[in-house]
């Protein structure tokens, strides 16, 4: 929730422990209804769109190919792990590629030479 901010949209409807909707689908966040949802001790929420940039916490996956093999090192005898594995590698090549193509490496620093 310390990540909630004023206009996002809900993706999941925020619910109780006992199931009870609290917010549905779809609903705006405002600042008010943060401050409730706070009080009402919810600790997450889903949000529409991209996720929040947690201090670069996903780009770490691009530092080195093997960041994922070393992830999912223990979990190779389990199909469901490995195939979740061959889509996030491809997501992070689609990624690299695209940040490559605009002119940035994998960190998402201008490939630019200072001058």
């Amino acid at each position: 929730m310390s990540y909630a901010a004023p206009a996002m949209v809900l993706a999941k409807p925020v619910q109780r422990d006992d199931g009870m909707v609290l917010l549905a689908e779809g609903t705006e966040l405002t600042s008010s209804l943060i401050t409730r949802l706070q009080s009402m001790k919810i600790e997450h929420i889903v949000v529409e769109g991209n996720p929040v940039d947690l201090d670069g916490t996903l780009s770490e996956f691009n530092r080195s190919p093997e960041d994922l093999d070393r992830l999912f090192r223990k979990l190779t005898d389990n199909d469901f792990m490995m195939k979740l594995k061959s889509y996030l590698d491809e997501y992070f090549q689609v990624r690299q590629a695209a940040n490559a193509s605009q002119g940035e490496d994998a960190d998402g620093e201008s490939g630019e030479l200072p001058s």
